[in-house]
């Protein structure tokens, strides 16, 4: 491999005897995935200094391999500098592990740590992560100020300001504000591109990627490819997982649902190779199962991840497994068990203060009214929804209130408007096409042909529905699109499809 600065750059903060060692490692290794393994072995065959040992946790955490880390821990090759770090896999991992317990190992960690660069690396790291855990960590604000300070003072800290950057962008982005976030974000990479560290590169790529995926689309699928053909080359595992998994998102955004799961059960295989927790997956292919309209295959997986939630500390500041099993229960009939999961979802997403949390439980609110036939407050829900996201727009959010409002209006069409020869619904259907025709959205495209097909059969224009279905038969046969066949049957099940 070729040296890379997420290795060499402690060279100057770290004795000659671990310097000499990680430079032998990263000349016999292919690429840094390999140089993490052959590190880990060294050390867990041959008797290692602390410090050395440290750094074979540290590159094992950074790179996501909790496998790696499994057998650091079981090798008894975890000291006291590295604890933190091996507390956090275990609670990403579901396990129960405190706050209190946290704190501590980091206190231990800090007071054995052999200078300021070391400190900064390990409380950085772990900081990055560990907020999306343990909401305490907001409160926790001593260390955070220190290290802060001192980052912006040490011009030898200087790549540490890339964390910071990074954690202010994650503090942005639970408020909604996309652009503020994007900016740090962008400070983020070129601090990393500077370093030469592109583990943090590819990371900050897929998050700002994240943030544009609403807004431009082209622009973040040439992010996502060039974060998973850099982490293809480093030997980053989840980061080409990370990648494949919000190309999957892109494809849901554009209503391709097959191709969305498939890029997230191929996330879900990488992750469990690495010991990593895989509830994070199943929660996303759950959402997009109830967007194709099957409620079983959501429910199940939905199920699995609120029992794997409320078993441990891990989610439980994140409401999307309730919201989501809310919804499957809608999509199954069974009303009053999803009223109760949405309480539950939206007293999580209000604790947390994650404004995306609080829009998409008042989503599944509106959906479950609409089930319910209470059109007037779904419609008025859907609406404050689209206000609320004129401004900074969640594309899979506004497909879902435009569809259920073209729903709600072509089920409250009047006999008197059927005999109008209409040839839209009202304005939610001639909104819901201007919408799929401006963001190139080809699956939310052919579900709004599927409702204008719905609006010809109450107008008892026949062939022009069928005309319309042919049309849909021929989008599914996209192997990214399969499901809008089964949606069409579920829709017209009267109807012979050939």
């Amino acid at each position: 491999m070729e040296p890379i600065g997420t290795i060499t750059m402690c060279f100057p903060h770290v004795d000659e005897e671990t310097k000499s060692i990680l430079q032998s490692v990263m000349d016999e290794a292919e690429n840094f995935g390999d140089f993490t393994e052959k590190l880990c072995d060294r050390v867990c065959t041959e008797a290692s200094s602390p410090l050395l040992e440290y750094f074979a946790v540290y590159f094992a955490f950074y790179l996501d391999c909790y496998t790696l880390v499994n057998r650091l821990a079981s090798t008894g090759k975890v000291t006291d500098l590295g604890l933190p770090l091996l507390l956090l896999t275990r609670a990403r991992r579901g396990d129960v592990v405190s706050w209190d317990e946290m704190k501590e190992s980091m206190k231990r960690a800090l007071m054995v740590a052999p200078n300021d660069w070391i400190t900064s690396q390990l409380y950085l790291s772990w900081r990055h992560e560990a907020m999306a855990f343990y909401p305490e960590s907001d409160v926790d604000i001593k260390p955070i100020e220190v290290i802060a300070s001192s980052v912006e003072k040490n011009t030898d800290l200087a790549f540490f300001k890339a964390f910071l950057l990074n954690m202010r962008a994650f503090g942005y982005e639970s408020e909604h504000k996309d652009k503020e976030a994007i900016d740090q974000r962008k400070q983020a990479i070129a601090i990393a591109r500077k370093f030469d560290e592109p583990i943090l590169m590819v990371g900050t790529i897929c998050h700002m990627a994240g943030s544009i995926r609403a807004t431009d689309v082209k622009q973040a699928i040439d992010l996502f490819i060039s974060a998973r053909e850099l982490s293809e080359r480093l030997g980053y595992k989840n980061g080409v997982g990370a990648a494949l998994q919000n190309l999957g998102f892109i494809m849901a955004i554009r209503g391709e649902f097959d191709a969305a799961i498939e890029y997230s059960l191929e996330y879900r295989r990488i992750r469990e190779s690495l010991g990593l927790p895989t509830q994070y997956s199943d929660q996303m292919i759950a959402s997009m199962y109830n967007q194709m309209g099957n409620g079983e295959e959501a429910y199940q997986l939905a199920k699995t991840v609120v029992e794997f939630a409320t078993s441990t500390s891990v989610m439980r500041h994140n409401a999307n497994p309730h919201r989501d099993l809310a919804w499957a229960l809608v999509n199954l009939g069974r009303y009053d068990e999803a009223e109760a999961e949405l309480a539950i979802a939206s007293k999580i997403a209000t604790k947390s203060g994650d404004s995306r949390q609080m829009i998409t439980v008042q989503l599944v609110e509106g959906i479950l009214d609409k089930a319910e036939a209470n059109y007037d407050s779904a419609t008025l829900v859907f609406k404050e929804v689209l206000d609320y996201l004129k401004n900074n727009p969640i594309l899979p959010v506004q497909n879902i209130c435009l569809l259920n409002l073209t729903e709600i209006e072509i089920e409250m069409l009047t006999d008197e408007s059927l005999k109008k020869n209409l040839d839209s619904s009202g304005p939610w259907m001639a909104k819901l096409v201007e919408h799929v025709e401006k963001n190139d959205l080809p699956g939310i495209a052919a579900r709004a042909l599927l409702l204008k097909a719905e609006l010809r059969r109450k107008q008892g224009w026949n062939d022009d529905m069928r005309k319309l279905l042919k049309q849909v038969q021929g989008i599914a046969k996209a192997p990214s699109m399969k499901y809008l066949n089964d949606l069409a049957v579920s829709m017209f099940p009267d109807i012979i499809f050939t």
